[in-house]
């Protein structure tokens, strides 16, 4: 969200700035206290989820019917990729671009060549946060 919509709450110049370099920042999270960040996120979620549940249970099943029969697959995994290399390139550069490539390329090896499910490597994955710390921690 910050890179999207909600970038001018965090990065816009000249009253709300994020260097960074230089590792400073003046934005919301910066001017509010940690109970008045709780507070307005907590409301901004309820008004949010009272305008958008009865529409989703209202129109969802619609819209994905409407999405299954006019959007071609690809067009929705290229979507998704497009919205990944986004992600990569304004969170982490060329370099956080190419470990998602390589993460990609090897879950596809590890599926076509030792049919490993996805749903296992996501949970290897998903500790891999934790656990590569440790062991790293234990060797050192």
């Amino acid at each position: 969200m910050a890179a999207g919509p909600a970038n001018p709450l965090f990065n816009a110049p000249p009253v709300y700035t994020i260097d960074a370099e230089a590792g400073t920042s003046n934005n919301l999270h910066d001017l509010l206290d940690p109970w008045q960040f709780l507070v307005f996120g907590l409301a901004a979620v309820i008004i949010a989820l009272l305008i958008t549940y009865p529409f989703a249970m209202t129109q969802a099943h619609r819209a994905a019917s409407w999405i299954m029969k006019n959007v071609s697959h690809e067009a929705s995994i290229g979507a998704f990729a497009g919205l990944i290399a986004v992600i990569c390139l304004y969170e982490g550069g060329i370099v956080a671009l190419l470990v998602a490539i390589t993460i990609g390329l090897v879950g596809g090896l590890l599926n076509k060549l030792f049919h490993m499910h996805t749903g296992v490597q996501f949970m290897g994955y998903y500790v891999a946060a934790l656990t590569v710390p440790a062991v790293t921690a234990l060797l050192a």
